[in-house]
C-alpha cells in the first residue's frame, strides 16, 4: 500500500499545475516578512505585489530611501527565503504605511486583539455571500485547492466586515479599506504615480521646461512630484554619461555615437539650467558638466 502524500507536497503539484505556484511563493512574503528583513521590518511592511514587483510601505521617506538602497540586498534575502526567483524589484514609499496596521497581527507581547478573535470565530458571513465565495473557486472545484482558497476568501471577507464595524471606509473607486478621516491612500498613490509618470514623460522631452509650465500643462502642483521627476532624469542622463566616459574610448566612436551622447550632454544641461537646447554651447556644457564629461566628444562631431 502507497504511503499517503503530505499535504504540502499535494499543494505544492496542484498550485504547479494551475500555474499558481509563483503567485502563492510570492505570498509567503507578508507573513514571513519579519523573518526574512529581520529588524527592518519594524521601520517597513510588505504592502501589496504586482507581477514580481513588491510594494513596501515605511514609516517616513528618509527609510524609503535608506531601503531603497538595500534594494537588491533584500531581493536577495527574499528569493533565498522562497526558494527561486520570484521577486525581481522592490518599491519603497512611505504614502501607504498607516493603512498596513492589521487586526490579525499579534500586540506587543504576542497576544492576538481578543475583540478580533471573537469576531472572527462568529458565523459572520450571509448565507448569499459563502455562495458567492464558493462560486469564486470555478474550476478549483476538484482541486485540493478549493477548501484552502475558501478558507481564505471567508477570513478576507470577514476581516474586511470587522474593519468597517472599527470604522474604516471603503473607497467607492477601488474597494480599498482604509482608515477614517482620510482619503484613500491607495487611490492616492496611484493619482501621484500617473502624475509622476506624466510629467516624466514631458521632461524626457522638454528638459528646459519650468516647474510653472508643467505645472500648469499637467495640472500637477505638488512641487514633489515636480523634484522628483527632475531628479530621476537627471540621475538617468549623468549616470549614462560617466558610464559612457569610463567605459568607452572616445576615439573609437561613430559619428551615430559622439552625436547621442552629444544630445543627452545638451538634454541634462537644458534640464540643470532650463536653457533650450539651440542655445547651449561648449562652454555651457563644460561649465556644468565639467571639461572631463563634456569632453568626451568635444569637437568631434562637428557641433556646439
Amino acid at each position: 500500500m502507497a504511503r499517503p502524500e503530505l499535504v504540502g507536497n499535494v499543494l505544492h503539484k496542484s498550485l504547479d499545475k494551475l500555474g499558481l505556484l509563483p503567485r502563492a511563493k510570492r505570498f509567503q512574503i507578508f507573513w514571513a516578512w519579519n523573518r526574512i528583513v529581520g529588524e527592518l521590518a519594524r521601520n517597513a511592511r510588505p504592502r501589496r505585489i504586482d507581477g514580481d514587483v513588491l510594494y513596501v510601505a515605511t514609516n517616513s521617506s528618509a527609510w524609503a530611501q535608506e531601503l531603497t538602497l538595500m534594494r537588491k540586498s533584500i531581493i536577495s534575502r527574499i528569493n533565498a527565503y522562497l526558494g527561486g526567483d520570484y521577486i525581481k524589484d522592490i518599491r519603497f514609499s512611505e504614502h501607504l504605511w498607516g493603512t498596513t496596521q492589521s487586526y490579525k497581527q499579534p500586540d506587543a507581547g504576542g497576544q492576538v486583539d481578543e475583540e478580533y478573535k471573537r469576531f472572527m470565530a462568529q458565523e459572520a458571513l450571509a448565507p448569499d455571500e459563502e455562495r458567492r465565495i464558493i462560486s469564486l473557486t470555478g474550476t478549483l472545484a476538484d482541486s485540493p485547492l478549493a477548501s484552502v482558497f475558501q478558507r481564505f476568501a471567508v477570513t478576507m471577507e470577514k476581516r474586511k466586515k470587522y474593519l468597517i464595524k472599527k470604522g474604516f471606509s471603503q473607497c467607492d473607486s477601488c474597494g480599498f479599506l482604509y482608515q477614517p478621516g482620510r482619503k484613500c491612500p491607495y487611490c492616492k498613490a496611484k493619482q501621484e504615480l500617473n502624475d509622476y509618470n506624466r510629467v516624466l514623460a514631458i521632461l524626457e522631452r522638454n528638459p528646459e521646461m519650468s516647474d510653472i509650465t508643467l505645472s500648469v500643462l499637467t495640472g500637477v502642483k505638488q512641487k514633489e512630484i515636480l523634484a522628483k521627476a527632475r531628479q530621476t532624469l537627471d540621475s538617468s542622463w549623468y549616470r549614462r554619461l560617466r558610464q559612457a566616459y569610463f567605459t568607452v574610448d572616445s576615439r573609437k566612436l561613430s559619428e551615430d555615437e559622439q552625436i547621442r551622447l552629444q544630445q543627452l550632454m545638451v538634454k541634462l544641461v537644458s534640464l540643470r539650467t532650463g536653457q533650450p537646447g539651440y542655445l547651449i554651447t561648449q562652454e555651457d556644457l563644460d561649465k556644468v558638466l565639467g571639461k572631463r564629461l563634456s569632453g568626451l566628444v568635444k569637437g568631434r562631431t562637428g557641433r556646439t
